[in-house]
């Protein structure tokens, strides 16, 4: 729930005019609800000797993170800039 509700507000801030870097905050909160996720089995994976299989999962939650509060932005922006042509007509 509070990952619907990072992508959520990061599409709201965009609706209002944010700026970019508004997708900070939203990945910000995604990552660490991916990492609380991978703590929990890194000391199977350490036991098993795979603890790199966790590195890279943690590089690959940083990036889904960020596309996910991306997209999020960009779909606000598109209907911030719907609304704006939408008055102007």
């Amino acid at each position: 729930m509070i990952a619907y509700l990072a992508i959520l507000f990061t599409a709201i801030a965009a609706l209002f005019g944010a700026p970019v870097w508004a997708v900070l905050p939203g990945a910000a909160v995604l990552f660490s609800i991916s990492l609380s996720e991978q703590r929990k089995l890194s000391s199977r994976f350490t036991a098993i000797g795979a603890s790199h299989v966790l590195n890279m999962a943690a590089w690959q939650s940083a990036g889904n993170a960020l596309m996910a509060c991306g997209a999020a932005y960009l779909l606000g922006v598109a209907m911030r800039l719907s609304w704006l042509i939408a008055a102007g007509t």
